[in-house]
């Protein structure tokens, strides 16, 4: 039998352990004042995400972490799109992986445009992602309509 798959606000109760997963990770914490989603299947949490402001209209959408079972289902689709219809950003930038750049462009991230002043929080975190990750980042921003 097929397991449902929910996506709902993580209460600041279960902060801990989001933070234990970002913690393995080499993610940075989350406050309390972040928006985090948290995927489960069949009650167990397999998956989060998580909205952080970087001023009253622009966020970052990022965090993004999926259990190693459940990856290839597409939970990180789901969170995504969660954190999308709660998101009050009119800016909202991503800095992904490379490798998995395509999830986002696909809810309408794209490359920053070279006009665009990236906010120094943002692009600090670009940086820290560079040197920390062996792997490549993008930075993706999506504007809302």
């Amino acid at each position: 039998m097929h397991k449902m798959t929910t996506i709902r606000k993580l209460s600041n109760s279960e902060l801990d352990w989001a933070n234990q997963r970002y913690a393995e990770l080499g993610f940075l914490s989350s406050k309390a004042e972040d928006y985090i989603a948290v995927a489960e299947v069949g009650g167990v949490k397999v998956g989060l995400g998580r909205l952080v402001a970087v001023d009253a209209l622009t966020g970052e959408l990022g965090g993004m972490y999926v259990a190693p079972a459940f990856r290839g289902a597409k939970i990180a689709e789901k969170i995504v799109a969660f954190l999308l219809q709660q998101s009050p950003y009119q800016h909202l930038f991503c800095i992904p992986f490379s490798r998995v750049a395509n999830i986002y462009t696909r809810f309408g991230f794209q490359e920053v445009p070279k006009d665009i002043v990236v906010p120094a929080l943002v692009a600090n975190k670009v940086a820290r992602c560079k040197n920390e990750y062996p792997e490549p980042v993008s930075l993706l921003l999506r504007v809302a309509n």
